[in-house]
């Protein structure tokens, strides 16, 4: 087990981590930019912003609904859902169903109950996961390092990034947000797929995601201004974000 701090230390998402898997604030280097950002009016309560990833589009292509459409009937696929939207991302022609599968014969997601909890996944199985798939990678603590800054570099630098953060929070859905301990932590897994900055600026002022759970039709595109993503990320209990060690989009040209 890696030196987490003592709060994280006994958190199912974060549990089989070890000193490799994660790189501490320290050990981060510098993400060059790779894609191109984009003038776009199409940002909800912004005359213009700088969007960088071209997530409008990415939701159109990408699965905003998680669960339900695999064999194995399970719904609890967010991490699973994430990690087929980020292969997707890449140019690969991958499925949650196929990789709900792949999962639940490699023993890495939750595999009891499938009706309700079947497919949840711990960091370090979505870290074996995307290595599957072909893409290494690492995990960065909200608390140490993963800031929201940090983390759009690795989006502006064509890197896949999962989080976990709190989906009550980001829902606004007061009855999800707590754990039996009364703690707000982790609860779920969505991928991020663009960046929003202000167009005079250029201070970030937003993420675009894909939100499995959301059950809405603009899922596969939600936007979360910085104030929203702070309260469901960054200020939460175990937040944490599974990242790709090189860019998976971004490389052609």
């Amino acid at each position: 087990m890696p030196d987490l701090p003592m709060e994280l230390s006994g958190l199912d998402d974060l549990k089989d981590l070890t000193d490799k898997e994660i790189i501490t604030s320290d050990e981060m280097d510098a993400i060059p930019l790779l894609l191109k950002p984009e003038v776009t009016d199409k940002v909800p309560g912004m005359d213009w912003a700088i969007v960088c990833g071209d997530p409008i589009a990415l939701g159109d292509i990408l699965d905003g609904s998680q669960g339900y459409d695999n064999p194995y009937g399970a719904f609890g696929t967010c991490g699973l859902n994430a990690i087929a939207n980020i292969c997707v991302m890449a140019g690969l022609d991958v499925t949650e169903p196929q990789v709900v599968e792949y999962a639940m014969e490699n023993d890495l997601c939750t595999r009891d109950d499938p009706k309700l909890h079947g497919g949840g996944t711990t960091a370090m199985q979505q870290i074996k996961l995307l290595e599957h798939y072909g893409f290494p990678s690492h995990c960065e603590l909200a608390q140490d390092g993963a800031t929201k800054e940090r983390l759009a570099a690795a989006v502006e630098g064509g890197h896949g990034v999962l989080l976990g953060l709190n989906s009550g929070v980001l829902q606004d859905r007061p009855w999800k947000i707590y754990n039996e301990d009364h703690e707000i932590v982790a609860t779920h897994a969505v991928c991020l797929t663009g960046t929003v900055r202000d167009a005079d600026t250029g201070v970030l002022v937003g993420f675009y995601m894909c939100d499995s759970s959301a059950q809405t039709p603009d899922a596969a595109r939600t936007y979360v201004p910085v104030d929203k993503f702070d309260d469901c990320f960054g200020e939460i209990k175990g937040g944490f974000a599974v990242i790709t060690d090189g860019p998976i989009r971004g490389l052609a040209g």
